[in-house]
């Protein structure tokens, strides 16, 4: 197998692997890998899995692999680099990859095809927060589907764990609570760290610096002598003058500075290295200077990730502490958390290209909290040869945890309360957000988008909400300051308005909108709080869908193909029981019952057209306008009243309970809980009121409904039957949290691909 492994590698990367990595794709991914700063980590993880999932374990080996970069890095160089090794292996056909981060981590392309090998690269932010049910800038309907997928037959790799703040913590315990409550299929979680700390100095103690599988409790990795790159920087302190930090930063950079070389500045606050950037375009106009931050729109940041110039200055924040394989002759960072100075320390001089060595210059940001034992470390190794195993040995705790008199952030337990808490997606349901378990308060950033309104100054009320093209990632304490007198827009959840946003709507993942005279973006610099330049908006008006549902569908045919969906698709996944493919499967053939009350029927055909006798589940554009006379109206709690009014419909295996909540679920509206919408009568419950008739229904597949008076007050009450079913299903050892919205994910992908066999162009 090693062997063949050696070849895999080879032709992915162009090098043979190292002594570590073989084990990774031998043994599988432990829950720990350590190895110096350009020691091939990525490559260590990615192809381990890729292998064991393609070649040589694919049954044993989860289906989605989760690579998670910390909050702030630019994943496209990872996303990219993943993508090269696909096309050179020729597994780009039978491997998706997508890229989750910033604006394009609100695509939900990748929750389509959940029975597809897959390679998900995205930020810690993005994808805790989606595992969470609580994704940020990520719709409550959805975010089911992403909790399923993301905790189910997924491997977990989080790049650079002492930087991911409290999602350290909080990644530890998810992982936790999926071994104690089950997963459908096995999901597990490697955690990776270019710090060796006190474990690194304990295995050279027992014999050699590598070890794999015997340092730690349920086994790691940590990468030998012959990984990474013998590369020298010699460190150097500087000493700018109280109340001229810029002026004699920029100064010691452009005397550092070798023409045809780059020098790379990383600050710890975007506004400093906006500064810093200015200062240093101003003192060397001959000379390129990039601001590589973040906070870009999509296209910008694609653009400058892959246009960088080899030569000149480059100014960043978080944005190089993990991902890239860029180098620099001389590379400055303000004193940080060890992760973090020794990521952009293993920037410098990273490949050995410099034998003379590279210059690693450092001070502590002005009017920053002492980082004694990080200063100390540096100060120690003034002037001297400094290689990435030296920084990989340093004795600092590979943990976020702070050192006794170090204050860490302080992150919320995660309690099983907690998790059924997050696990109801209602409007009115908590916790609001997920941000306290995944980020700190300087780090939550929010997503904002420019529109041209004119004199009007605000959006016209049939104007769409921006998407992900428009829209810039910005640091939340800088949005908030720079609308505070007002400014921002955006759609109300409750009643689909414009309005303008308040204080309790700035909060991690809230996507705005603002007035493109106003300012706060320059093309190729991004987010600019400062600017008052009218922003280029991207917005081009209103597009209308290029296809739709080309047939008339009647609801018998919708139900029969949906049934056909489920039991294709959860044919080839594993972990599920024969009951639970036969609840997925009746779930399918069940879940649109409640389209047969009037008002549904009368939405489907009110639209104009030629609409077909009987019932419909499906009308053909462009004649549905998709306007109900009932606002609010769920068809999805109909099926599920339906359900649960008798026994008749109850076939042997499937749990009853289990096949009404997929059914009821099957939108993302229906779930834990159904509370009235705002302006809603007493007796009115999402649209469906006590005492509305539906009319007898008869399915080819045996099932017969009677007519049935409604009563979703009672039901869907405190004292009504959903909330103990819902909480038995969840408190159930062979279902709880994680397989139940695997679950509910599989009847929603049959449901979307029943639908599109009826899609054409419009």
């Amino acid at each position: 197998m090693a062997q063949g492994y050696g070849e895999f590698f080879r032709t992915a990367t162009g090098h043979r692997p190292y002594a570590y990595q073989r084990a990774l794709a031998a043994d599988g991914l432990p829950p720990w890998v350590r190895a110096p700063s350009g020691g091939g980590k990525t490559a260590a993880a990615v192809l381990a899995w890729l292998y064991r999932r393609t070649v040589s374990a694919p049954e044993g080996t989860a289906r989605r692999l989760v690579y998670v970069l910390p909050q702030g890095s630019l994943a496209d160089w990872t996303h990219a680099l993943v993508g090269g090794w696909l096309e050179r292996l020729g597994l780009a056909e039978r491997v998706d990859l997508h890229l989750l981060t910033g604006p394009d981590g609100q695509d939900g392309a990748w929750r389509r095809r959940p029975e597809r090998t897959a390679v998900l690269v995205g930020t810690h932010d993005v994808l805790l927060s989606r595992a969470l049910m609580r994704g940020f800038a990520d719709s409550r309907t959805m975010a089911p589907v992403s909790f399923g997928l993301l905790n189910n037959d997924a491997h977990w790799v989080f790049d650079e764990a002492p930087l991911l703040g409290p999602g350290l913590p909080t990644g530890e315990r998810l992982q936790a609570w999926r071994d104690a409550l089950g997963t459908t299929a096995p999901t597990r979680t490697t955690w990776m760290s270019s710090t060796g700390g006190s474990t690194g100095a304990e295995a050279e103690a027992d014999g050699g610096a590598e070890a794999v599988g015997g340092t730690e409790a349920g086994g790691g990795a940590e990468a030998g002598p012959e990984a990474g790159p013998a590369g020298t920087r010699l460190a150097r302190r500087l000493h700018p003058a109280p109340g001229r930090y810029v002026p004699d930063l920029v100064a010691a950079l452009g005397a550092a500075h070798r023409p045809g070389t780059r020098t790379v500045a990383a600050l710890n606050s975007p506004a400093r290295a906006r500064e810093v950037h200015a200062a240093l375009r101003a003192a060397h106009p001959d000379q390129p200077a990039v601001l590589l931050l973040p906070y870009l729109r999509s296209a910008e940041r694609r653009s400058l990730v892959r246009e960088l110039p080899a030569d000149g200055f480059l100014v960043t924040t978080r944005a190089l502490d993990a991902g890239s394989d860029l180098s620099a002759r001389t590379v400055f960072t303000e004193l940080a958390p060890w992760g973090a100075v020794v990521q952009r320390a293993g920037r410098c001089n990273r490949h050995g290209e410099h034998p003379e060595g590279g210059e690693l210059l450092w001070c502590p940001p002005e009017g920053a909290r002492s980082l004694a034992d990080e200063e100390r470390w540096l100060a120690a190794h003034e002037g001297a040869a400094v290689t990435a195993a030296d920084l990989f040995r340093a004795p600092f705790p590979d943990r976020w945890e702070p050192a006794p008199g170090r204050p860490g952030p302080r992150v919320p337990g995660l309690g099983r309360e907690v998790l059924t808490a997050l696990f109801d997606t209602g409007r009115t349901a908590g916790p609001v957000s997920t941000s306290p378990w995944v980020c700190g308060l300087r780090e939550r950033t929010v997503f904002v988008a420019w529109r041209d309104w004119g004199a009007a100054g605000r959006p016209a009320e049939d104007e769409p909400e921006p998407g992900r093209a428009e829209q810039c990632e910005a640091p939340l304490t800088e949005v908030r300051h720079r609308i505070a007198d007002g400014g921002g827009w955006l759609r109300d959840r409750t009643d689909g308005r414009w309005r303008p946003a308040g204080a309790v709507d700035l909060r991690a993942g809230a996507v705005l909108t603002l007035d493109a005279a106003g300012g706060g973006h320059l093309p190729g610099l991004g987010w600019r709080p400062e600017s008052r330049v009218p922003v280029p908006p991207l917005f081009t008006g209103r597009t209308p869908p290029g296809s739709g549902c080309a047939a008339w569908v009647g609801l018998e045919q919708h139900l029969r193909e949906t049934e056909e969906e489920a039991r294709a698709l959860t044919a080839g996944l594993p972990g599920l029981t024969g009951a639970q493919r036969e609840a997925v499967a009746l779930a399918a053939r069940l879940h649109d019952l409640g389209k047969c009350h009037h008002v549904f029927q009368e939405k489907l055909r009110d639209g104009g057209g030629d609409p077909p006798p009987g019932l419909l589940a499906k009308s053909k554009a462009p004649w549905n306008n998709g306007v109900s006379v009932r606002p609010h109206f769920r068809h999805e709690l109909v099926s599920a009243l339906l359900l649960l009014a008798g026994g008749h419909w109850h076939a042997p295996g499937p749990d009853p309970s289990l096949v009404t909540y997929l059914v009821a679920a099957h939108h993302g509206q229906v779930r834990v809980s159904a509370r009235p919408e705002p302006g809603e009568d007493p007796d009115t419950l999402l649209g469906v009121r006590d005492g509305d008739r539906t009319p007898p229904v008869a399915l080819s597949s045996g099932e017969r409904f009677p007519a049935l008076h409604l009563s979703p007050a009672a039901a869907f009450g405190p004292d009504g039957v959903w909330p103990p079913l819902v909480a038995a299903l969840l408190s159930d050892p062979a279902l709880g949290p994680f397989r139940l919205a695997h679950l509910e994910s599989l009847v929603r992908t049959a449901d979307w691909r029943s639908s599109a066999r009826h899609d054409g162009p419009l």
